[in-house]
């Protein structure tokens, strides 16, 4: 009986221990389970966190890049401006240059006139009317007279570029000497051949030159120079007026049609003088 006893006992301590260890075994396990479960939520997070943080980076990096490229644009455009400015200086000074040698020209060759002039400077005209009148910063307080010749340096020649037509205290207006309207006696230079020279009232702005003699053809050719003749009281003597472009003779006409181009270009002048007149 008391072997039965013990070997019951010995069995009830075998099934307690396995309990027991069973247990343990089960504690030790959810407690490696745990751990590994925190390792990995713990892995996870700071992997999360890792690409918040560079994702954050990137978008730091991101708008101060654009923050860089506005200021960069920024300057950019200043600097276009500055440049912008710096050419609108230079434009300013070439001009500056050329309108200052252009007045030097002008005043050494009104001092080197014999004929009495004012010299004035033209400051109005309508560009799209090659005929209509031209205005001077010159009047009668200058003392401009109504119908003074009016004349103008242009490419090394004392050319006429027309006379005045009304005279106001401080301006003056100018009829072209391409108006139809306006008359010139003139002269051919070399053959000494003269005529009478007029507007042809075209967009070309030639002049005719009328009332030369038949006989004169031979003895002009293109190119040659015609001059005031001083015929009248108004255009001094030896004044160019225009150069031959062509020689025109009709069958039935005792005289030449010579077609001139002006020696002064009017849309072009900026300055002239004024003859006849004294200050």
């Amino acid at each position: 009986m008391r072997e039965r006893s013990d070997a019951g006992i010995r069995s009830e301590a075998v099934l307690v221990l396995l309990l027991i260890l069973s247990v343990l075994l089960i504690i030790f396990t959810r407690v490696v389970e745990g751990r590994m479960i925190r390792e990995r939520g713990g892995r996870l997070i700071l992997f999360i966190q890792r690409s918040v943080g560079v994702s954050l980076e990137r978008v730091k990096d991101g708008f101060g890049s654009l923050r860089r490229l506005k200021e960069m644009r920024i300057q950019y455009e200043s600097v276009l401006r500055t440049l912008s400015d710096y050419r609108g200086i230079e434009r300013e000074a070439v001009e500056l240059r050329r309108e200052n040698q252009a007045l030097k020209d002008q005043l050494g060759f009104s001092l080197e006139m014999e004929l009495s002039n004012i010299p004035a400077r033209i400051i109005g005209r309508d560009p799209s009317n090659l005929f209509s009148s031209i205005t001077v910063d010159k009047g009668s307080l200058d003392g401009i007279r109504l119908g003074a010749a009016v004349t103008a340096f242009q490419d090394g020649f004392f050319g006429l570029m027309g006379k005045v037509e009304s005279v106001g205290t401080r301006s003056s207006r100018i009829r072209p000497i391409v108006d139809q309207d306006l008359y010139v006696a003139g002269r051919l230079e070399d053959s000494r051949h003269q005529g009478l020279v007029q507007g042809r009232g075209d967009e070309n702005g030639e002049l005719l030159m009328r009332y030369v003699h038949k006989s004169a053809g031979g003895s002009i050719g293109v190119n040659d120079l015609v001059v005031t003749s001083g015929m009248s009281s108004i255009y001094p003597p030896g004044i160019y007026v225009g150069r031959v472009s062509e020689v025109r003779s009709r069958e039935y006409a005792n005289s030449l049609d010579i077609v001139l181009v002006p020696i002064i270009d009017v849309r072009s002048a900026e300055y002239v003088f004024i003859l006849g007149s004294s200050p």
